[in-house]
C-alpha cells in the first residue's frame, strides 16, 4: 500500500475514532452528568501517561516556552472548548463548529504569506460562514431564530480558533521532535495544569442512578482515552461520522436547515484542503 494511502486510511481511522469520542462525551453529560473539566484531567492526563510508557519520550529542550503554550491552549485547552460545546449543545454541532478550525488556519496561512490566496478559498469561506450560520440557527421566512445556545457556540468556536492553534504551533514541534513526542508531552503537560480544578470537580460530582450503573462510565472514559484521545490525536480527526453517531446512539436530530449548514462546511473544508494539496505540491 502507498504511503499516501495509508496516511488517508490513518487519518479515515483517526476521524472514526475522534467523532464517536464526541459521541461518547455527550452521552457522559446526559446520562451521568459527568464534569467536563473533571473528563479533560482525566483524558489528558492518562493518555499522557499511557504514551510516556510507549514511547518514553526524551526530556523538552529549551526553550519550553512553545511547548508548554502548545499543551495549555493547544491540548487540553482545545479539549476543553470542544467538550464544552458538546455539553452546552450536541457532539453533532460541536465537531462541525470544530471543524471551522481549517478555514481559520487558511485564512491565516494566506495573510502570512504561506499559501496563495485564489477564488477558490474565497468561494471556501463564503460556504463556511452560511454553513455556521445556519447550523446555530434556523430562517424560517425573514426570521432568524438560535437553535443551540448561546454557550455552545461560544465553546463550538472556541474549539475552532484552539485547533486552529493547535495545527499551526504542533508543526515546527513535529518536524523537529515527531507526532509521538509532541502528542504524549502535550497530553501530560496539558494535563497536569488541568490537574487541580479537575480533582476539585471529581471530588464535589455524584454519579446519578442510571440502568449502566459505575461500569457504564467507566467503560465511556477508557473509550473516549484510548480511541478518543490516543488514537485520533496520532492518526487525525472528525465531523460526519460525530452527527451519524448522535442519531443513531443518541437521537440527536438537527434541522434541515442545521444539516445544510453542516454540508456546507464539510463542502468548504473539502475546498480548502485540496486547494492545500495543489499549492503544496506545486511550490
Amino acid at each position: 500500500m502507498r504511503l499516501a494511502q495509508v496516511s488517508l486510511l490513518g487519518t479515515l481511522i483517526g476521524a472514526g475514532f475522534w467523532g464517536l469520542s464526541g459521541t461518547a462525551a455527550q452521552a457522559l453529560f446526559q446520562t451521568y452528568q459527568f464534569p467536563v473539566i473533571a473528563l479533560v484531567t482525566i483524558r489528558t492526563l492518562v493518555s499522557g501517561l499511557i504514551l510516556f510508557v510507549i514511547f518514553r519520550p526524551g526530556m523538552p529542550r529549551r526553550p519550553l516556552r512553545q511547548l508548554l503554550s502548545l499543551s495549555v491552549f493547544g491540548f487540553a485547552g482545545s479539549q476543553l472548548a470542544y467538550l464544552g460545546a458538546i455539553q452546552f449543545s450536541n457532539a453533532a454541532t460541536a465537531t462541525l463548529l470544530q471543524f471551522l478550525f481549517l478555514p481559520i488556519v487558511a485564512g491565516y496561512e494566506s495573510v502570512k504569506g504561506v499559501l496563495r490566496w485564489s477564488f477558490q478559498w474565497t468561494v471556501s469561506l463564503l460556504l463556511a460562514m452560511v454553513g455556521t450560520l445556519f447550523l446555530v440557527g434556523g430562517m424560517p421566512g425573514w426570521n432568524f431564530r438560535i437553535l443551540v445556545t448561546s454557550n455552545g457556540v461560544l465553546f463550538g468556536l472556541l474549539a475552532a480558533v484552539s485547533g486552529a492553534y493547535y495545527t499551526l504551533a504542533s508543526r515546527p514541534l513535529v518536524r523537529a521532535n515527531g507526532p509521538w513526542w509532541v502528542t504524549t508531552w502535550g497530553f501530560a503537560i496539558g494535563g497536569l495544569v488541568t490537574v487541580p480544578f479537575g480533582v476539585e470537580s471529581f471530588l464535589n460530582y455524584q454519579m446519578p442512578s442510571t440502568p449502566y450503573g459505575l461500569g457504564g462510565l467507566v467503560g465511556l472514559v477508557i473509550f473516549i482515552i484510548v480511541f478518543g484521545t490516543i488514537l485520533a490525536y496520532g492518526l487525525y480527526s472528525e465531523p460526519i461520522v460525530a452527527a451519524v453517531a448522535a442519531f443513531v446512539f443518541l437521537g440527536v436530530i438537527l434541522t434541515g436547515t442545521q444539516y445544510l449548514g453542516g454540508a456546507l462546511i464539510i463542502l468548504a473544508v473539502v475546498l480548502l484542503a485540496s486547494r492545500k494539496v495543489e499549492d503544496v505540491t506545486s511550490s
